[in-house]
């Protein structure tokens, strides 16, 4: 089972506190179970970010030019004083293009430079590609691990068979699968499946988004379960997948929503509203 780590904070009134509690992974690496999803940032959504708590950024290579404007607004605030780089958990991922093992290294090399890093906290495969094996990606993958580019490494919108095919021939596991994860779409049978192998997985579009979830955050039980409890839908969307185990990285360039998106751990759901929340899944 995996460990919630509950970090000590000296004052929720401090802007430099981390919020999130931090979910253990199988190689001993603690990841905060809430991070800001950065498809498209600012240097000020960045600011609020790290000011509100979060320690947690999720990126990548294809994202327009956010790894570059993550890693001006970090350098600022290093310098600022008012974070420090090992407090930071970095996520970015490796594109198709990168794919053979002779690229990751270019891949992974490119993304530090736009980021300003020595090093990310964990590189993921983007997407599965059929033009490339998977196992070379992955020895790739081990390489850059191995030279100490990243500490973690891991998987997104991998399928179980994709997964089982590195985990029989790996020899560095994935810590994390990144996909598509919402109260509609609630992922349990890879879920379990990813618990069994102490894999955790990671939600991308939190709250609905695209793909068939657009109007997540309007549904009539949310909005009920969070009237309940005196927050919102999407916090209620949120904290269901945190009772779950799941880390989440919702997207916002809203400073509001970037604040109310990591409070989180002031309530709890009941047993009966997780079971009224897993009747909304839609995709089996």
């Amino acid at each position: 089972m995996f460990e919630i780590i509950i970090l000590t904070a000296m004052s929720i009134l401090c802007v430099n506190t981390e919020i999130a509690p931090r979910l253990l992974l199988n190689d001993g690496f603690k990841i905060p179970i809430v991070g800001l999803g950065t498809g498209t940032t600012t240097d000020e959504a960045v600011r609020d970010a790290i000011e509100a708590g979060y320690r947690h950024i999720d990126t990548s290579l294809n994202y327009k030019d956010s790894e570059k404007t993550i890693g001006k607004a970090l350098k600022d605030l290093i310098s600022e004083g008012k974070i420090k780089r090992e407090e930071l958990f970095i996520v970015s991922k490796l594109e198709t293009s990168d794919h053979e093992r002779s690229r990751v290294p270019i891949g992974i090399k490119q993304s530090l430079d736009n980021l300003g890093l020595k090093y990310l906290d964990q590189y993921l495969i983007h997407h599965p590609q059929s033009g490339v094996d998977v196992l070379e990606t992955w020895r790739g993958m081990e390489d850059v691990h191995k030279q100490g580019l990243t500490k973690s490494i891991g998987v997104s919108n991998f399928d179980e068979e994709q997964i089982d095919r590195i985990l029989a021939n790996a020899t560095v596991k994935p810590v994390t699968n990144q996909v598509q994860c919402n109260p509609y779409h609630n992922q349990k049978k890879l879920h379990d499946y990813l618990s069994k192998h102490n894999i955790t997985l990671t939600a991308w579009s939190p709250l609905g988004g695209t793909f068939g979830s657009e109007n997540l955050l309007k549904d009539s039980k949310l909005v009920s379960i969070g009237h309940k409890h005196n927050v919102t839908a999407a916090q209620v969307a949120l904290r269901y997948q945190i009772q779950r185990n799941i880390i989440v990285i919702p997207k916002s360039l809203n400073k509001k929503y970037i604040l109310e998106n990591i409070d989180l751990f002031n309530f709890k759901l009941t047993d009966e509203d997780i079971t009224e929340i897993d009747s909304l899944n839609k995709i089996q």
